[in-house]
């Protein structure tokens, strides 16, 4: 009772608001929506707005006070739909919700591994399935005009922004703050409980500011200014609680929302840079202003290092937080000081009472100002992935729970680092070992016998692989992102800045294609302008081409627009002798109807060997027509143009990992048996075993892993060496059980040379893919049966016949074909409902 108490109270003092008459922002522009948007995002309720929030909700995550999560009405949104649609009509007219739909659970996430306060925990809001189908509706239209109210220094949630575009600009401040030894001051500001303390008075204030209909705000009032929360402590409901303020965690419109919060910050930086009574960061003395950059409530300031902007900048948080009621923690933020003497930084952080920081230091997540070529940098990540592991010691997992983790963990956790900086040869390598240790270490690691090349394991599946990514052509291909945005991206904040440092042509194919670097010029920009240009492969630029529409961005000489060169590389002869060296393909294009024809204009008359170099361009040229659309980038590897991660792992995985491809039976094989109902671990053990690398006697044998005095011969018939084939094809003991299974299920083959044929007869005596895929759940059952009776046969002196074994591989496919029938018969449970409701009416 003690803690149910505790908890009612501390949140709540976290929910509870003043009364009090709070300034605002009345000399603070801000953009404005038009009439036409305002008409959109009130337009009557459609019943496919409806469906599809529904159709991508996700079932399984946890129900809200109603006891319904969304797997219930997915299944049954066939009776309820109309029900939900009234609902929606209802509140489009009056702008009100029952009490009921804001009243929701919180439940308690640790934020630190061993929690001792409550403050300690991080709230995540239940909310009821109905509220989330109208919130979901509601933050889409939201969604499609947030980018018109939002300033460019915000990153978060807006599609098309990314997490690390806002890392990447304060990276290249720090950096190049640092070698033209410019004094600057990096301030990282820390809101408390900031989605917790957003007052519902300026965020209504900001929505009218920025021009929301009356409407559209009455809704926003109906969804967010009220309700009542329980805390779940120990899975029971305290008490309702009463919300006077803040915004719901898990609310799909609360991101949104606290964006429009934000904004009016950004609002207040920009007007005092406008006014000169705050001077922020620049590359170039009549250049671009990096004053600050937010995402979500991770909000950070820079400028120069001087004692007015210390004012201002106290001045700003204060008053923003007596607006706003975010509240900024002066002890948690931090302080970082560029080319500043200690005096001046021991002086800003008294006055700023906040903590000092040095270079480099973390912003959402990546280290900023950090070498990306040291081991150091990556110590974290290394750290993280350990730990990791170490969090599922004292567990058995299989071979095949190991490669599921592999994939979907371990591979996952260093995404993030590797999107933004190119990892060294050191740190690959380590990672690496950390993760083949795993896979045939087990989760104590340990050396353990690498029964398969490392290369072979991350090829694809169908290629004899485990389908586990290489962490190296993953890094790889998440920089190459980088180099496509540079080319097919158009104004966007993090590309102003590097078009500001480096120059208008950042986007250039030839800068790109290996250009030398400025000697200011950052790591990360290094990185990316040499990607994939040094090994001599050319691997990015060759799938790039220019697709030319109106021709008036597209240089005629200097574009990559008639193949993987340019004209000039091509004809360097006609270049040198051109007057139009500078000219776009629309300046050179005469018009005539709906053709035309080339206008070129040269220094002198062509010789004769010239005009046949011209000839041949104008047979490269032949059937080219200027069309009416912009001029864009198109990537070779996608039908639609448009670049993917996938596709540029795909082709350095080809490049780098790929030994040989596989052909005919083989890669057959290995693509068939991944679509087996059997269990992972029975599935990957075949997979060894097609590679002969399972601990057979010969295999330890030759990897000096037997006694001296070990016989190799097989166990069952003892007349023949144990080796992969033996043990499950030629043995005289296997041989019976394999005809007896022919027997049970009626065909009839002789046993074959090796097990890909084997696959391929089994496979063929199966007409249709249902009986097909029987088929295979049992030929792993027979794989599987026959190791066991080996292995207990050597280590348990366990006598298992014929009659036994083939019992076992009866009962053993059963139990897997009961579980999937299970789980089949589950997932159609509703269909099955449907059917008997459709009986009953």
């Amino acid at each position: 009772m003690e803690v149910r108490k505790e908890a009612v109270e501390f949140f709540s003092r976290q929910v509870e608001a003043s009364a009090w008459e709070r300034p605002n922002l009345d000399g603070v522009s801000f953009a404005n929506l038009s009439v036409g948007d305002n008409e959109d995002l009130v337009a009557p309720f459609l019943m496919e707005e409806l469906e599809s929030v529904v159709k991508e909700s996700d079932g399984n995550k946890s129900p809200g006070l109603d006891g319904f999560n969304f797997a219930f009405v997915k299944n049954f949104w066939y009776l309820i739909k109309d029900e939900v649609r009234i609902m929606f009509d209802q509140f489009h007219a009056n702008e009100v919700l029952p009490k009921s739909m804001l009243a929701y659970f919180v439940a308690l996430i640790p934020k630190i591994s061993s929690p001792l306060a409550f403050k300690d925990f991080r709230p995540i809001s239940l909310l009821g399935c109905l509220y989330k189908i109208l919130s979901k509706v509601l933050a889409r239209r939201l969604a499609k005009v947030m980018g018109q109210l939002i300033s460019s220094s915000q990153s978060a949630f807006l599609k098309g922004w990314n997490l690390v575009d806002g890392v990447l600009v304060v990276n290249e401040v720090v950096d190049f703050a640092k070698k033209s030894k410019k004094e600057s001051l990096v301030l990282k500001v820390d809101f408390e409980k900031a989605y917790d303390s957003v007052d519902w008075g300026f965020l209504v204030y900001m929505m009218r500011r920025m021009g929301f209909c009356s409407k559209w705000v009455g809704w926003m009032k109906s969804c967010v200014c009220g309700g009542s929360m329980s805390i779940l402590v120990n899975g029971s409901p305290t008490e309702e609680i009463n919300i006077q303020r803040g915004l719901k965690q898990g609310d799909p419109l609360a991101p949104f929302l606290f964006l429009l919060v934000a904004e009016g910050f950004g609002g207040l930086m920009r007007n005092v840079v406008r006014l000169e009574m705050y001077e922020g960061f620049k590359f170039r003395s009549e250049g671009m202003v990096v004053s600050h950059l937010q995402y979500a409530d991770d909000t950070i300031c820079i400028g120069k290092a001087t004692v007015e902007n210390l004012w201002i900048l106290k001045a700003l948080l204060r008053g923003f937080e007596m607006t706003s009621g975010l509240k900024v923690n002066f002890f948690k933020s931090c302080l970082v000081g560029i080319n500043v003497t200690a005096e001046f930084m021991n002086m800003a952080c008294d006055f700023l009472n906040c903590s000092q920081g040095c270079i480099p230091f973390n912003y959402l997540g990546l280290p900023v100002g950090a070498n990306p070529g040291r081991v150091a940098t990556w110590e974290p990540l290394l750290n993280l992935l350990t730990n990791r592991l170490f969090s599922w010691g004292n567990k058995f997992i299989s071979l095949g729970g190991r490669v599921v983790l592999l994939n979907s963990v371990l591979n996952s956790i260093p995404i993030y680092y590797l999107s933004f900086m190119k990892m060294p040869s050191k740190v690959w390598r380590k990672e690496v070992r950390i993760q083949r240790e795993f896979l045939w270490g087990g989760v104590e690691g340990g050396r353990g016998i690498n029964w398969v090349k490392w290369k072979v394991v991350c090829q694809p599946k169908g290629d004899g692989g485990l389908g586990v990514r290489d962490i190296r052509v993953v890094n790889l291909s998440l920089l190459a992102k980088w180099r496509w945005r540079l080319l097919h991206e158009g104004s966007s904040f993090w590309k102003e800045v590097l078009r500001e440092k480096y120059g208008q042509g950042v986007g250039e194919p030839l800068l790109l294609g290996g250009a030398n670097c400025p000697n200011y010029a950052s790591r990360w920009w290094k990185d990316v302008v040499n990607l994939g240009d040094g090994d001599g492969l050319n691997w990015f630029n060759s799938e790039v081409l220019r697709r030319v529409g109106n021709g008036r961005t597209t240089s005629f000489w200097d574009g990559f627009w008639t193949g993987n060169s340019s004209v000039r590389v091509k004809y360097p002869r006609l270049f040198s002798l051109s007057n139009q060296k500078e000219a776009f393909i629309e300046d050179l294009w005469e018009r005539d109807g709906l053709g035309g024809w080339w206008a070129f204009s040269w220094r002198r008359d062509l010789f004769v060997w010239e005009d046949l170099l011209l000839h041949d361009l104008l047979e490269d040229l032949n059937g080219f027509v200027l069309g009416e659309e912009g001029d864009d980038w198109i990537w070779r590897l996608d039908e639609e143009g448009a670049f993917s991660v996938k596709s540029m792992y795909s082709k350095l995985e080809t490049l780098m990992i790929r030994e040989e491809d596989l052909d005919g039976l083989p890669r057959k094989v290995f693509s068939h048996i991944w679509k087996s109902p059997a269990p992972s671990k029975v599935v990957v053990f075949t997979w060894k075993l097609l590679h002969d690398r399972i601990p057979t006697k010969i295999n330890l044998a030759i990897r000096n892993s037997l006694p001296p005095d070990s016989s190799l011969q097989c166990v069952w018939c003892n007349n023949s060496i144990e080796d992969s084939t033996h043990i499950f094809l030629h043995c005289e003991g296997v041989g019976k059980v394999w005809c007896k299974l022919m027997e049970w299920l009626e065909f009839n083959f002789l046993i074959p040379p090796n097990l890909f044929i084997m696959w391929q007869c089994w496979n063929g005596e199966f007409l249709n893919k249902k009986l097909r895929r029987g088929g295979r759940l049992i030929w792993h059952a027979a794989i599987w049966s026959i190791w066991k009776a080996r292995n207990d046969r050597i280590f348990n002196n366990v006598v298992t016949d014929v009659e036994e074994l083939l019992e076992s591989v009866k009962v053993l496919s059963w139990r897997w074909f009961l579980g999937l029938f299970v789980a089949v018969m589950l997932a159609s449970l509703a269909v099955l409902l449907r059917c008997w409701f459709s009986v009953l009416v």
